[in-house]
């Protein structure tokens, strides 16, 4: 039988590693509401005195990736003065845990973090996945580059 006139195609590998959806394919409704909902629980806990260190980094991770979210693509004074007072509110915390030895906070802290919060939740309802894994990215190279753990220049963002 002659061979088929029609040329092959050519091997492509994936464009994304195994395991991982690619960035164009949303996540659910639901996952949307537990990266929400998780920062909220874990700022209760705060309020109620059964904190840990997971709920704390917890809160941390989620207000500063509202900070960058805020200075990337909500560039306003406004959002920026939300998102830094939570931050300030996050550090206060961590200090009064480095000299006292217990996880809590006082009011106004409890508010900023609150506020900050919420404006984090409105950004990420107002932004693409993409968006959002990108200032996920900068957060953790910001992050780890503080540590001196990783070269920011090596992410893929």
């Amino acid at each position: 039988m002659p061979k088929s006139k029609k040329p092959r195609k050519k091997y492509r590998p994936g464009q994304w590693s195994t395991g991982q959806l690619p960035v164009t394919i949303r996540h659910s409704a639901g996952g949307d509401t537990m990266l929400q909902m998780i920062p909220h629980s874990e700022l209760e806990k705060l309020r109620d005195g059964t904190a840990d260190d997971y709920a704390v980094n917890t809160l941390a991770f989620r207000l500063n990736w509202g900070y960058v979210m805020a200075g990337e693509y909500f560039d306003t004074p406004e959002a920026r003065a939300c998102t830094e007072a939570g931050l300030d509110a996050i550090r206060s915390i961590k200090d009064r845990h480095a000299r006292l030895g217990k996880w809590g906070c006082t009011g106004p802290e409890f508010v900023a973090m609150g506020a900050a919060l919420n404006l984090t939740d409105e950004m990420q309802a107002q932004t693409t996945r993409r968006q959002q894994r990108d200032a996920a990215y900068i957060t953790l190279a910001v992050s780890e580059f503080k540590k001196g753990g990783i070269d920011v220049n090596a992410l893929p963002c």
